[in-house]
């Protein structure tokens, strides 16, 4: 029996964040593998997920600490992203056998690190964690790794590919999609941070342009997020929302892809404008595409993205576009095979699966 534990981003559980979830519902399905949750929070209510074999809450860092001393374990499974890293490397140095699993990085420089966010608390622990975890998985390919394994003077075998899976394979598709119906999933930042390093005004962008062509076009994020909106943040978001009648903001659910089943296409960013900062994106494959998958949607996404627009091109998966030919978006769509993009989908989703990359063997041994 080997015994996992997995504790969120700086310990806090966010109910919106697919990847704990995904793994454990994978592992439920072999008894040699004990799982438990560690995560602080202060409100009363207590997470339940029957997928794990223990959860325990805990009221604070030093708890959480306190309690890691006490459990006998084979692995810990940070789960980490910015200004969560801080926590893992704490981890990383206080216990053995620390796996962190990386969501996100700025690639911005320090000096613009510590202006966009008050600090730059996340460069050492970047380090460290590189340095010392037991491994590093990241939704960054072999391409990226290469290029950190040279900076900080580690192996590249520390790095391992790790987007998140899918472990849903319906094949149900609603006779109520509509193919002209598109859909963003997800979050993003305030449309007031510079376009270098944010997605936001190439997002406000993709509005403009797609609903131009008649083309209905959704941002569904998630509860939390939705509550939080407001007028000096999103202003320029919620003004489409109030009068542009292609254009709909809406609250979506936790953990659930069948809130987006009745969409024809989904998408990441389509337009990428010319001074963002490649490396953001470019060998990365974000957590939206497991979960488009496993809604069975086809997917826009520009060339730019390379390492997720070379899987679209590859497996046939949707629309790989510039660019230019967002502005000609209705057209491209009419002239695809929509029955065949979805047969491929359907079909690669069962590759792109944690069952197919022997989960228990990458994480255990």
């Amino acid at each position: 029996m080997k015994t996992i534990i997995f504790i969120p981003p700086n310990g806090n559980l966010k109910k919106h964040d697919f990847s704990l979830n995904r793994i454990v519902k994978e592992f439920s399905k072999y008894s040699r593998i004990n799982c438990i949750l560690l995560y602080i929070s202060k409100e009363k209510e207590t997470y339940n997920d029957s997928n794990y074999d223990n959860i325990i809450k805990v009221k604070s860092t030093k708890e959480l600490f306190k309690n890691l001393n006490t459990l006998k374990y084979d692995i810990i499974f940070s789960r980490s992203w910015m200004h969560a890293y801080s926590f893992s490397a704490e981890l990383v140095k206080k216990f053995d056998n620390v796996i962190v699993n990386i969501k996100d990085w700025n690639f911005s420089k320090k000096k613009e690190y510590r202006f966009l966010f008050g600090n730059d608390d996340d460069f050492d622990a970047i380090k460290y964690i590189f340095k010392n975890a037991k491994k590093v998985l990241s939704h960054y390919t072999s391409d990226q790794a290469k290029i950190w394994a040279k900076k900080y003077n580690v192996s590249k075998d520390k790095f391992i590919f790790f987007p998140e899976y899918c472990n849903s394979f319906d094949t149900e598709i609603p006779s109520s999609r509509k193919k002209n119906r598109i859909v963003f999933a997800g979050a993003f930042s305030k449309s007031s941070y510079p376009i270098k390093f944010f997605v936001s005004k190439d997002m406000y962008r993709t509005i403009k342009v797609i609903t131009k062509q008649s083309l209905n076009l959704d941002y569904i994020f998630p509860p939390k997020f939705y509550d939080s909106l407001n007028h000096l943040d999103y202003q320029d978001f919620l003004f489409e929302n109030e009068f542009n009648k292609y254009f709909n903001i809406k609250k979506g659910e936790e953990l659930n892809h069948k809130i987006i089943n009745n969409y024809g296409y989904s998408i990441f960013s389509p337009f990428i404008n010319k001074y963002r900062n490649k490396k953001l994106f470019k060998y990365a494959v974000p957590s939206k595409f497991a979960f488009y998958l496993e809604a069975n949607l086809p997917i826009i996404v520009n060339k730019e993205m390379k390492s997720l627009s070379k899987l679209v091109t590859k497996y046939g998966l949707g629309i790989v576009v510039s660019n230019k030919d967002i502005k000609n978006l209705k057209n491209i769509i009419k002239n695809k095979d929509y029955d065949k993009i979805v047969r491929n989908i359907i079909q690669y989703k069962k590759k792109f699966s944690y069952k197919n990359i022997k989960l228990e063997k990458l994480l255990c041994n």
